[in-house]
């Protein structure tokens, strides 16, 4: 059986850090410059969801960190993520 989870502090994560953005870079909500091919920010992002990705599976897994198999890239899978 599943057990549930208090996810009470993510949601006040994701909402301190919308209010950060909205202060110090209110551009970045509209600019969306992650997704030019080649861009500084597009590295970011990834990186930032790849990081946000792996808290996401310690906290639902209760493991310290995750799996390396788990986060090594799909090989069979051929488009590019950057």
């Amino acid at each position: 059986m599943a057990s549930l989870k208090d996810i009470r502090p993510l949601e006040k994560r994701a909402k301190d850090l919308q209010d950060w953005l909205e202060k110090n870079a209110p551009d970045s909500l509209t600019d969306q410059k992650h997704l030019d091919e080649g861009t500084q920010e597009r590295v970011y992002w990834h990186y930032g969801y790849m990081v946000a990705l792996r808290d996401a599976l310690k906290f639902l897994t209760d493991s310290p960190t995750p799996s390396r198999i788990s986060c090594k890239p799909d090989k069979t899978n051929s488009h590019s993520l950057a």
